[in-house]
């Protein structure tokens, strides 16, 4: 769900190292914020919340010497889920490289939650993403996808390419494959987008065409776990 950190954002704010983390002083820290309004929230593909609007929000704390943890939320389709909010917790560290470090890294883990719902679909995933010339590329992990004893892969590609002032293309791909994609479908996929986004008076705005290669007898267009392909607005303000 990369969707929760936005990992450049905090890479602006962080620094040397994790040693360092644990003594570093509050002042010397930072605390941010953001909240968003899209209308579908949509998961590697597949929407959490049955097509419908989403409100979400995040709280990060970033030190400057690489250390972070945050919190992000957003309202799910109860339908799909025994609860009608997410709550994920992260924490990782970000460095970069380079004589101009121009070469950036960050190392998270992310706990998955659904408040009132009892331990099932609780899990943790780790990942490490890379960072160049506009490029992001991420690597996904977990052992227990969803708490069924599984294992899940997810790989992405994104790219960001600024064609005016405050103004780019967006683009996305992504793969999931394992034990975990073939409980949910049977099957490993590909999910993409591809997209404009802006900033206006503060507010970031973004809009995306995205879709799947799901086999047609996996495509749901309406209702819970909908992935069939759309077009996703948000708009955010952060703090």
């Amino acid at each position: 769900m990369y969707k929760k950190l936005n990992n450049k954002r905090i890479a602006k704010l962080t620094g040397l190292t994790l040693a360092v983390a644990l003594i570093t002083p509050l002042a010397q820290a930072e605390v941010t914020g953001e909240v968003s309004v899209t209308n579908d929230y949509r998961f590697r593909g597949v929407s959490q919340t049955a097509g419908d609007f989403a409100v979400q929000g995040s709280i990060d704390y970033s030190a400057d010497n690489g250390f972070f943890a945050g919190v992000w939320g957003s309202n799910v389709d109860d339908e799909s889920y025994d609860s009608d909010v997410e709550v994920d917790l992260y924490v990782g560290y970000w460095g970069a490289l380079g004589e101009d470090e121009e070469f950036e890294y960050d190392v998270t883990l992310t706990y998955y939650t659904y408040p009132g719902q009892d331990e099932s679909s609780k899990y943790l995933e780790a990942n490490v993403g890379f960072y160049f010339a506009g490029f992001h590329f991420a690597q996904w992990y977990t052992n227990d996808y969803a708490n069924a004893d599984v294992s899940l892969h997810y790989s992405e590609l994104n790219y960001s390419y600024e064609i005016a002032e405050n103004w780019s293309i967006d683009a996305h791909v992504g793969y999931s494959y394992g034990d975990g994609a073939d409980l949910d479908w049977g099957e490993d996929y590909l999910d993409y987008s591809i997209g404009v986004s802006t900033e206006l008076a503060g507010f970031g705005l973004s809009l995306a065409w995205l879709e799947t290669n799901l086999s047609d007898d996996n495509i749901i267009k309406d209702g819970a776990w909908q992935n069939d392909g759309t077009v996703l607005f948000t708009a955010s303000y952060g703090f």
